[in-house]
Order: structure tokens, then sequence, then C-alpha cells
């Protein structure tokens, strides 16, 4: 109940500053669509062609794809001379997807909306409802493998959220400290269970002026599937009567992070007891930044942690780590220049140990993404939240899991190497470039005998069309080879129109 009036308000502030700004002009809408197709030559879309694309990306292969979205940005300063002095401000975005696949056995329509949210910004502070694509973690945003927690790879949540624009200086100390935070409910809308919620928020703070050559950023974010009920949970021994916890006291407990008053009552058992109540899931993130006139690197590592041995780096060294190399515009007649790239490495092996300790103080077999009481664990609507090496039982290999294994993520212990580069030729085409390697170790106590390697690999192109200004010619070619994914190659082409 509280968490619909705190929907409503929202609601209303949003429509409210809609109305305010309705007589604006329509200069100020960015529209864009595109119409392209895939294909491959086997049953499944490549890795890269579909991971990190917010779920918009059919997992079987060969379809068709339109995608059209309206948005208003904020007004920045230099776009208005009158633009410094707006404290307020607002804006929106809509943005469908429409796929058609004509599968071997059924065609399947699918009309997606990645994307539906208005926004308010108040000074440095900013308050949006709806669904939006964004990353939570410090690391590269447009390169990456994916984020330890929060990768981009799965399709938004609605989510009401109060945060940080960016990066806020604090002044009284000459803005040698800044932070960034955010606060958010949001809503499980999965059709495997009803009424689970999304809890999440995050701080971070960067140590140096933003003008200083070398900057280090420090933070965490957390967050919490909570509540809910279903069928499988009737006559469950981690469940009452099929509900999960789901009071303003069980909301208050998650998040602080602490353990319940009670160890079992009419609500809940010694699950969540002796687990916390819900589902937690996030990451330390460290990051070191270096700018000159013509680079910027940033190292970074994103820690997970999913109970107190995460928390006391019990599970080091688990986590993702990054170099980024960002070269900054120049004047170079160079018709072949490297604008960015990305090296991670990725170890989820260690888990706090391989032995599970009821009444220790750190209990071992983190199991990353899997979880007890939530069958599908840290996924959202069958793809995972965090980073999409830990991938979900139906994108695997037919025949490689024994039918022992019934969780939703039976491969969590991954060793992977990434590369990721960005180029441009003649300062107009764009070519970009993934490729990852990774050896797979199953679960502890469902280990893969012998580990299975995987590679893939993608190379994208983005060409504009000069005498159609604003459309651009878009292609993806990309391949699985290894034992973990069925063996394809595919490729994507489509044309996009900006306005």
């Amino acid at each position: 109940m509280l968490f619909r009036y705190i929907s409503g308000f929202t609601a209303f502030l949003l429509l409210n500053a809609v109305q305010a700004q309705v007589k604006k002009p329509f200069s100020e809408l960015k529209y864009d669509t595109e119409i392209g197709g895939a294909f491959a030559g086997n049953r499944q879309t490549p890795f890269w062609l579909r991971t990190n694309q917010y779920g918009i990306v059919p997992l079987e292969s060969n379809f068709y794809t339109l995608r059209a979205s309206v948005s208003r940005e904020y007004v920045h300063k230099s776009d208005s001379a009158t633009a410094k002095k707006r404290k307020f401000d607002w804006g929106f975005k809509a943005n469908s997807v429409f796929n058609f696949i004509p599968s071997r056995t059924v065609k399947t329509k699918e009309l997606l909306w990645p994307e539906v949210y208005v926004k308010l910004k108040f000074g440095a502070f900013e308050l949006y409802g709806g669904k939006r694509r964004e990353l939570v973690g410090l690391g590269n945003s447009t390169l990456s493998s994916g984020f330890m927690a929060w990768s981009g790879n799965a399709m938004p949540f609605p989510k009401i959220q109060f945060q940080t624009v960016d990066f806020v200086p604090l002044k009284f100390i000459k803005s040698i400290l800044s932070f960034k935070a955010g606060y958010a409910h949001g809503w499980f809308t999965v059709p495997y269970i009803q009424g689970a919620y999304l809890h999440q928020k995050y701080l971070y703070a960067r140590f140096g002026k933003p003008h200083w050559r070398v900057k280090f950023y420090a933070g965490l974010n957390h967050q919490v599937q909570w509540g809910g009920k279903a069928d499988y949970l009737i006559g469950s021994p981690v469940a009452e009567n099929g509900q999960l916890p789901a009071t303003f006291r069980d909301y208050v407990s998650l998040v602080t992070g602490r353990y319940p008053d009670d160890y079992s009552n009419n609500r809940y058992n010694s699950f969540d007891g002796a687990n916390r109540i819900g589902n937690h899931i996030g990451s330390y993130d460290f990051a070191l930044e270096w700018n000159d006139a013509k680079r910027t690197i940033l190292f970074y590592h994103q820690h997970p942690y999913e109970d107190a041995s995460g928390l006391a780096f019990q599970n080091f060294p688990d986590g993702l780590t990054g170099l980024r190399l960002l070269r900054k515009p120049n004047s170079s007649n160079n018709s072949f220049q490297l604008r960015r790239i990305v090296m991670e490495f990725l170890q989820t092996t260690d888990q706090s140990g391989s032995t599970y300790v009821t009444l220790a103080q750190y209990q071992g077999i983190d199991s990353y993404f899997n979880h007890g009481q939530y069958k599908e664990g840290w996924s959202y609507l069958g793809n995972t939240i965090g980073t999409p090496f830990i991938a979900p039982c139906a994108t695997l290999q037919p025949g490689i899991i024994p039918p022992s294994n019934a969780n939703f993520f039976p491969n969590n212990r991954v060793l992977m190497g990434y590369l990721g580069s960005e180029w441009t030729i003649f300062k107009k085409v764009s070519l970009l470039s993934r490729s990852s390697f990774s050896r797979n170790f199953g679960m502890y106590g469902e280990p893969f005998s012998p580990t299975l390697n995987q590679f893939s690999f993608l190379l994208a192109a983005s060409i504009p069309i000069p005498k159609w200004p604003g459309c651009s010619v878009k292609s993806s070619v990309a391949l699985d080879q290894g034992q973990l994914f069925p063996t394809s190659i595919g490729g994507l082409i489509s044309l996009k129109k900006t306005w």
C-alpha cells in the first residue's frame, strides 16, 4: 500500500511537469527509427549480437526488427543562452521494438517497450518513473563486456528513482570531493512469481577536482529482490504458505542489510532469518582515472557480494577488472584512427570457498546469481541482470548440463578475458569489435568435466549516408565457437534514421 501511494504521488508530479511544458516547441523532441534483419547459421543468435542489448534481441536466430523512439532531453548550457538559469527541467522517452521471428515451427511476434519514462531535474537532482536503460557501477559504459551487478543485458525494470544527475562537488571543501547517489523502488514483473519488488541504491565518491589530471573513485551498489508469491513456493521449506515477506518492517530490514529481529515467525521461516530477507546482489567498485590533452586512461575493479562473505572480501579475487584507453578528438588527417580500447578480466571461481558451513561467520559457496527462493535468480524476463558471462541455462549448448543441476544459472564459475575496440575511418565510418574467451567450470557440486572453453567475436560498422542526412547503415557479424554455446555465425543489417 505504501508503494502505491509513492507511485501515485510521483505520477502526479510528472504529469504536472509535462502539462507545464506542453507549449514548448516540437523542435526539442528527438526521433529515431530503425528497420533491419538478422540471420545465423544455427538456431541461436550469436552471443555478442544479443548481449548487453537490454533484452531486445531474440535468442532464436533469423528475425526482423523495427525500432522507433521519441524523446526530449534536458537543455544543456551549450544549447541555450537561458539554460544556465534553468534549475528545473524535464524530459521523457518512449522506445518500442517490434520483432518478427519466422521460426522453423511457429511464427512469433513480440512488441517490447524497453524504455518508457518521464524525468524531472531539480538542480543537481533527478526524479524519474518508468523503464529506463542504465548501468550501475564504475567502468567503461560503452564498450565493457558487462558490469558485474547491473550490466544492461536485461530489459529495464519499471522503477521510481531519485538520484543525482552526475557527480555533485562539495564546494565547502573546494570540490576536492564529489558524490553520486541514487535510491529506487522497482517491480519484478515476471511471470513465475507475482508481487515481487526491487530495492536499489548506490553511492559513489570522486576524490579530485574535475580539472585534476588524476582522480580516484570508490563506492558501492546494492540491489535486493524481495517479496512475492508463487505456487512453487507453497509447501516449500523456504517460504510460509507460498508468500515471501513483504511488509514495511521487512523492507526496513532489507534496506539496512541487517538480519531480521526474529529468526522465524508467521511471515517467514528460518531461511530468511538466517540469510537476511530477500536476494541481495551488489558490488564494491574502485577506479583510478588519468587525463592529459590527448587521452584518458581508466583502471577499475568491481568486486561482487551476495552475503557477508563478499562484503568482507572473503571471495577475493572474484570480480571484473578493466583498463580503458580513450583518445580525445583531434585534427589528425589519418584515415584510420583508434578511438577507444577496453581490456577486461572476469573471475567468479572463488565464491568464498567450496564448503558451505551453516553456523560459520562466512559460509562459502556464494553460487552467484542463483537463489533458493527466486527460482530464476538474478535474471529478468529470461536475461541475466549482471555480467552476461553467467548465462541462463536456456542459452547454453543442449546436453552439457546434467539433469541433477536444476539451477537457472548452472555455470557461475568462470574465467574470462575480453578485448573491445572502437575505430573511425575517414572520420565518418565507425567500427567496433568485441572478442572474449572464457573457461567455464560449472558450479561447486556440479562441475563441468572437462572445463568448457568458449570464444565469441563481433565486428560492427555504422556507415552514414551522405545524401540522406541523419541516415546510416548499420551492420554486424558475430561468431560463437566452443563448447558452451551452440557454434554459430550470424549477422545483422539495418537502416537507421535520426532527426
